[in-house]
């Protein structure tokens, strides 16, 4: 009786399918494991692949290289094996059902249990039991044989039912959307933004802070500002449609999207076109030409960079996953780069037209998310505005100023710590004040940097005789949210002010005295505008209206990305919370320059010698992120390391700082937790850097006015 188990599990190994089932078998198990749960993340939005240039058949080659090229080669060591014995072979194969099937497991046990070693034993747990199973019953191995097209359904619906496909097979599109008129010859310029908040112009009675942001001042003397405006969307894939074509978009974003009518299409039979969108494609290609993006190998090797980032970030348990850089705050180079590299060693733009004006070359810094190439090819075509022949349309869409943050007001870089901000998980602040403070800081200086890149639009518009007679626009997509506790970009009722109320200027042609309306505002609004200004809009229908008419909407409706449904609320009550929000920011850092360089605890330090206080010991140590840049060098490259940030061993989260710079305190700050520990970050002022000799030293305080040193660095 005893033998009948034994010799049944026996007859079980013998009726193994044949070598190309198992390996389809084993594409299965991949694709659930590892292939769908990237898909999905990856297919949710096709901005990932736009930002980067990839073609659609470098997403294609990606696709199939993913679903098949692992499993393929798990395959052929299987295949090898069983050329020298098929026992092994069969044993091999359990292995890898172990390892499959504990990456499958892992999807579902990593949420309960988070920490590393636990999901690891579960996951392998789970793994080696349907491996015995397997091993001893045909049930099993019919099982899997049933998944088997499993790897086929999930590349199909990856590549024709995702809004991917969008970008793998762009749909015909028009040329032209104008019913009527050709068009007249007023030149088109539409600057748009990105992550920027209209509260962040503001001083506390919500007017423009002229010190910080002089062009912005200075362009509120000749245009129209829209103060109250408003953007429909917190997601740019959709958020920069809605300005380009006047329309609002749906809850659900579609799949293979096509902007059958957009100011492009309006202008182009009037206008000759320029564009650079970042990270959206709503210029027909029978009207636009295709960006430089670089050869495949560099596409595909950047592709692969960031998706080793991504997919540890989704299967990963989050004890491991939150050590990876964040994949949600930018939208390519998620991988950090070598942050010790020298800024001697960067590779720096040398050409005069791939520079704003006034504005140091852009360099492409080591470190995550800090490539410059998008904001080289805008300041390259912005120097080439021209007033020559056909009237212009020009479309500038940057990355500005969004994350990461890494400029200075004048232009400078930093290696910053990441593509995300410390204190940020999954878009949500930390209750920590001090590092969504430090988070808007930086945006701040970036601003102040964005401020100086629109100088040099109008510049160079003026140079090229084309200012007085221009429509010109400047906006940016959606804001952005600094609230401790709170959602960064994913618009909720809380953050709504932020998110919603966006920059809005507008000068006519021959415009030269400025306004200031209040009234309501969308950014839907632009395109209609932008047809009635340039007499092509006869015939055409938009979800906006142009700017002046008459608007008694009075309720504010923003989509949420992330959960696909629009956030609404009050107009009237928004804009007193914005007032509110302006109010905030501007008590934290009032207004003019010098303010955003002093922020945090025992602010009467900063200007005192060292050598003034009394110094102790501590056995607490740092580390100086980039402490190398310290060292004298020249500044001719771009780089200046205002940004001082690091790690802290053995100091509690709240311990305050202070930095010096040559013996004395320019900057004070406080250390805070992360999921990577203990860390701080505190601004430099960038005067206080530009000296022959520059030494860097990071106290900690006690009692008010005591120091001792935690690091060093410079000489």
């Amino acid at each position: 009786m005893s033998s009948a188990p034994a010799a049944e599990a026996e007859q079980a190994t013998k009726e193994w399918p044949s070598w190309w089932v198992l390996g389809l078998q084993l594409a299965a198990l991949w694709s659930l494991g590892l292939v769908r749960p990237l898909f999905d993340v990856l297919g949710s939005d096709s901005a990932f692949f736009v930002a980067r240039g990839n073609t659609p058949g470098d997403i294609l080659i990606f696709a199939i290289g993913l679903t098949f090229i692992p499993p393929l080669i798990l395959t052929l060591i299987e295949v090898i094996v069983r050329a020298v014995s098929a026992s092994a072979a069969r044993i091999v194969h359990v292995l890898f059902i172990t390892l499959l099937i504990g990456l499958v497991a892992m999807q579902f046990i990593k949420g309960p249990f988070s920490a590393t070693l636990p999901a690891f034993v579960i996951s392998l747990a789970i793994g080696a039991l349907a491996a015995v199973a397997f091993w001893k019953t045909t049930g099993m191995r019919t099982f899997l044989t049933v998944l088997t097209p499993a790897s086929f359904l999930f590349l199909a619906l990856f590549v024709f039912a995702s809004p991917v496909s969008s970008v793998i097979m762009p749909s015909s599109e028009g040329s032209s959307g104008a019913a009527g008129e050709s068009g007249n010859s007023t030149p088109v310029v539409l600057v748009i933004y990105d992550e920027f908040p209209a509260a962040m112009l503001m001083k506390g009675d919500t007017s423009i802070d002229a010190e910080r942001f002089p062009n912005f001042a200075e362009l509120g003397q000749t245009a129209t500002w829209y103060k109250n405006n408003t953007t429909v969307s917190d997601a740019t894939w959709s958020a920069v449609p809605a300005i380009l074509t006047g329309f609002t978009p749906p809850d659900k974003t579609p799949n293979n999207a096509v902007y059958e009518q957009s100011i492009y299409t309006m202008l182009a039979p009037s206008h000759r076109v320029t564009n650079l969108e970042a990270v959206t494609h709503v210029c027909p290609s029978s009207i636009c030409e295709p960006l430089p993006v670089g050869n495949a190998k560099e596409r595909l090797t950047a592709l692969f960079d960031d998706l080793t980032v991504v997919a540890g970030r989704t299967v990963l348990p989050d004890s491991l996953a939150n050590q990876l850089p964040a994949i949600d705050a930018t939208y390519t180079d998620f991988a950090p780069t070598n942050s010790q590299q020298s800024a001697a060693e960067v590779k720096t733009a040398a050409d005069p037209k791939s520079r704003f004006a006034d504005s140091p070359p852009l360099a492409d810094l080591p470190g995550a998310g800090s490539r410059n190439e998008g904001l080289r090819l805008t300041a390259e075509k912005q120097n080439a505005i021209s007033g020559e022949g056909r009237p212009p349309l020009y479309v500038f869409h940057m990355l500005l100023p969004h994350v990461p943050w890494r400029f200075s007001p004048e232009g400078d870089q930093y290696i910053s710590d990441g593509s995300d901000a410390p204190g940020l998980n999954d878009q949500i602040w930390s209750d920590d004040r001090y590092p969504s403070d430090v988070a808007l800081q930086r945006s701040m200086l970036q601003t102040e940097y964005s401020d100086k890149i629109l100088g040099s639009f109008v510049k160079r518009m003026k140079e090229a005789g084309i200012w007085q007679r221009s429509l010109f626009i400047v906006t940016a997509d959606h804001g952005v949210s600094y609230r401790p506790g709170g959602s960064r970009r994913p618009v909720t009722k809380q953050n709504l002010p932020e998110l919603a109320n966006t920059p809005l200027f507008v000068k006519l042609p021959g415009q030269s005295k400025g306004a200031v309306d209040t009234g309501f505002t969308q950014s839907i609004d632009i395109a209609p505008t932008v047809a009635q200004v340039t007499k092509t809009g006869d015939g055409l229908k938009f979800d906006g209206v142009p700017l002046g008419s008459e608007n008694k909407k009075r309720v504010v409706a923003v989509r949420n990305g992330r959960a696909e449904k629009k956030i609404t609320g009050d107009w009237n009550q928004m804009i007193k919370q914005r007032d509110q929000l302006a109010r905030s920011w501007s008590e934290l850092f009032p207004p003019g320059r010098a303010s955003l360089y002093r922020l945090g605890p025992n602010q009467n330090l900063i200007g005192r010698q060292v050598s003034s206080l009394q110094v102790g010991s501590t056995a607490a140590t740092a580390k100086i992120l980039s402490s190398e840049l310290y060292k004298p060098q020249t500044r001719d490259d771009g780089v200046l390391q205002i940004y001082l940030a690091g790690s802290i061993d053995g100091a509690p989260a709240q311990t305050p700082l202070a930095a010096a710079v040559n013996g004395k305190i320019v900057a004070v700050g406080q250390t805070f937790d992360t999921v990577s520990g203990v860390r701080f970050a505190i601004i430099l002022p960038p005067e206080s850097l530009k000296g022959s000799k520059v030494r860097v030293q990071l106290f900690s305080v006690s009692g008010g006015t005591t120091l001792a040193q935690l690091a060093a660095a410079g000489r």
